[in-house]
């Protein structure tokens, strides 16, 4: 004798089945990324995850690295604050590794998640893939503002703006002071003068700015390494590592200020970026000028 079932429960368990072995073969969910420190044991490397869009990457007697996250799944997209490259990373199902191709880390201490407030419109991290985008043509503007937000690699660029420009001052005023480069228009470019020419003008322009030309180029090589800022830039740039004491720009602005004759200024601003916890170059620098 034969053991049947009548066939609406057969469908009904057969549904149930499938449903379960379907279960069974879907991936696991991705795990939340959790707060705390991450270390990769070949290298000694720390990563330490302190909010759902904020890490910094510690290597041995270098400053932190700071880092914008997303997360999306298992893969983080990380965007280095400091030099702008992007690398991903992959966090384990249970949540215990992240890999990002180099270094393998694995978890090393738990910590509570810092809450983020949202980013404000149009700031930097609001648009945080457009602005790394535009991070090396942005302009002095944008540098200036990004800085304030406290992005390093805009601290980084707005110095080094300053910089060309004072290179490019100390150019233009030596062609200037140049004896071939004429210091008063020609009179066949005064219109009011009886030997005015245009075409002779315009033969005349394409000369002087030739030889302003190689004048410029001439001294390409004569630029000083260090060259002063106006004080207007070094008190504002103080200010900047005051409120943001990223390692590299705060000893760049101790440069700049040391150049510029203001050494207990720039000794400041070292011993500044030293208490920051983030800085033992700054440290070491600012023990050796004591």
């Amino acid at each position: 004798m034969f053991l049947t079932l009548p066939t609406r429960r057969l469908r009904g368990a057969r549904t149930v089945l499938l449903f379960l072995l379907a279960a069974a073969a879907m991936p696991a969910a991705a795990q939340s990324m959790q707060c705390g420190t991450f270390k990769d044991a070949s290298s000694d490397t720390l990563l330490r995850i302190d909010s759902a869009v904020d890490a910094q990457r510690q290597r041995a007697g270098h400053a932190p690295e700071p880092f914008h996250l997303d997360q999306t799944g298992a893969d983080i997209t990380a965007i280095s604050l400091a030099s702008t490259g992007s690398s991903t990373w992959t966090l384990s199902a249970d949540g215990h590794t992240l890999d990002d191709g180099d270094d393998h880390y694995v978890r090393d201490s738990e910590a509570a998640c810092r809450v983020v407030p949202p980013f404000a419109p149009n700031s930097c991290r609001a648009d945080i893939a457009g602005c790394m985008g535009r991070m090396v043509w942005a302009g002095a503007d944008s540098w200036h503002l990004w800085c304030r937000e406290g992005i390093e690699a805009a601290c980084n660029r707005l110095i080094e703006d300053y910089r060309t420009d004072a290179r490019n001052n100390w150019v233009i005023d030596r062609v200037m002071a140049d004896p071939s480069v004429p210091s008063s228009v020609a009179a066949v470019c005064q219109e009011d003068d009886p030997a005015f020419d245009a075409e002779a003008c315009r033969r005349n322009d394409d000369q002087e700015r030739v030889a302003a030309v190689g004048t410029a180029f001439s001294l390409a090589s004569q630029i000083p390494d260090n060259l002063p800022l106006p004080d207007e830039q070094l008190q504002e740039l103080a200010e900047m590592c005051a409120r943001h004491p990223s390692e590299r720009f705060c000893m760049a602005v101790a440069d700049a200020l040391q150049t510029a004759g203001q050494a207990e200024l720039a000794q400041r601003v070292l011993r500044l970026a030293c208490r920051s916890g983030n800085a033992p170059q700054a440290c070491t620098k600012a023990t050796s000028s004591e």
